[in-house]
């Protein structure tokens, strides 16, 4: 059958002036680019199953040959080639507005539609389709700024994933020391919060108390989506570099109250916007409830990644702090060692700017930082910030070793996550709120 098929589409190119698969560029002197097109519109007209799979395996296979250039020139095809038929849309609204029932809506819609989405929708039927196009939505992000027109394409793709990877399709995962070695190298590969540094640090952080939780969709069982990784523990820590360390006490008979999630990694640039750390810490803390009915408290200890480069940026514009403690904040932000960090004024200093940053601090009415941003909208409190909890060189580089406690209680989710979105108000400690300059 498969023979058939391919027959059948060598009929199709030829028809359409083009090269067979299997010789495709090696007669035509049109540029790859034009040929991949002329391919592109070839698959759009085809109606077979078989042949379709088969041309969009060979279009996929042509783009990841392409050089950065050729790969611009294809997207920008993209862009403009295939963008809907302006003429049909102003039919549709013509038509809409002279007769706006059912019908004209839903044809208004289809005439809306950019043949993008018909190209993507196509590509997704060959073999490893899928992880191609998020490949091709990396390629497309990392265009964005020099080719602003791309957002088009980029946002077509967005729509597609929301749909492909939504919580009815993913299976959430206990990834153990049973798990496949392909897993857990990709969690070596991904890890960005806290770099692991060995097989031996990973099998730490895979141990009986420990667990490690990730979302997989069907079509990529070995490729995790996003993965959290979580210490049971007797208490909220407050220092990741301890908490990394820690060693196993098996003699330990007490049962863990605590759960601290202290590194979440979105794995895939190609999915940026596609939303999974809400759905996948509920359903964490879903699992270890059923699991583990000792745990009382979920807590997280959460990086502050943007902190050192808004303060480096910001430090001039801050009025209420005067010359010389700026001179004492920028010699840290210059070189943050432990050292320079011991001093106590300093750090008074720095846990007051923390607290600025993270409640005063806004874009678009929301807080600046990602990190917070992510967890006070799931409903969570502000709880602590913890002085010198991340000493590696990333934590001091990032902001100056300080992380932060975000508590997450089920009787008071819904109201925090209300007064978040509706008032833009943020629930924390008094002891945060305490330490505003």
């Amino acid at each position: 059958m498969k023979a058939i098929s391919i027959k059948n589409l060598a009929r199709k190119l030829s028809s359409l002036g083009l090269e067979s698969l299997g010789n495709l560029y090696s007669k035509n002197n049109d540029p790859k680019t034009e040929q991949i097109g002329n391919l592109c519109n070839a698959l759009l007209e085809l109606k077979g199953e078989a042949s379709s799979i088969a041309l969009a395996e060979e279009i996929l296979a042509a783009y990841s040959s392409f050089n950065q250039e050729e790969k611009i020139e294809f997207l920008l095809y993209l862009e403009t080639d295939l963008a809907p038929d302006k003429e049909k849309v102003d039919f549709a609204i013509s038509e809409y507005q002279d007769n706006p029932v059912q019908t004209s809506i839903q044809a208004l819609h289809d005439a809306s539609e950019s043949r993008r989405l018909g190209l993507f929708r196509a590509l997704n039927m060959a073999p490893k389709g899928i992880e191609s196009l998020i490949t091709m939505r990396e390629d497309i992000l990392n265009a964005l700024k020099m080719n602003s027109g791309l957002s088009v394409v980029d946002n077509d793709l967005l729509h597609l994933f929301r749909s492909w990877f939504n919580r009815g399709f993913l299976e959430i995962k206990r990834i153990d020391l049973e798990t496949p070695a392909l897993v857990l190298e990709k969690l070596i590969q991904y890890e960005l919060v806290h770099e692991i540094e060995d097989w031996s640090d990973l099998h730490r952080r895979l141990e009986e108390d420990r667990r490690c939780f990730g979302f997989f969709h069907p079509v990529m069982p070995y490729e995790p989506l996003i993965f959290v990784e979580v210490a049971l523990t007797d208490e909220i820590s407050r220092n990741v570099s301890e908490l990394l360390k820690e060693e196993v006490n098996s003699d330990n008979g007490n049962a863990p109250t605590t759960a601290i999630f202290y590194s979440i990694n979105n794995c895939l640039k190609g999915l940026r916007g596609v939303s999974f750390g809400n759905l996948l810490i509920k359903q964490v803390v879903e699992k270890l409830e059923r699991e583990i009915s000792s745990i009382k408290t979920y807590a997280t200890l959460s990086p502050l990644p943007g902190f050192n480069n808004w303060l480096e940026n910001e430090l001039d514009n801050l009025e209420f702090l005067d010359d010389s403690v700026r001179g004492q904040v920028k010699a840290v932000l210059a070189q943050p060692t432990q050292e320079l960090l011991t001093n106590a004024k300093l750090k008074k200093i720095l846990l007051s700017l923390c607290a600025y940053y993270l409640l005063k601090i806004k874009s678009r009415n929301k807080p600046s930082c990602p990190v917070a941003r992510f967890h006070l909208g799931n409903g969570a409190t502000l709880d602590s910030i913890n002085w010198l909890a991340d000493k590696s060189e990333n934590g001091l580089k990032q902001s100056t070793g300080m992380m932060v406690n975000y508590i997450y209680d089920k009787s008071t989710l819904a109201r925090n996550h209300e007064v978040y979105e509706q008032d833009n108000a943020i629930v924390c400690a008094a002891e945060v709120r305490q330490l505003l300059p």
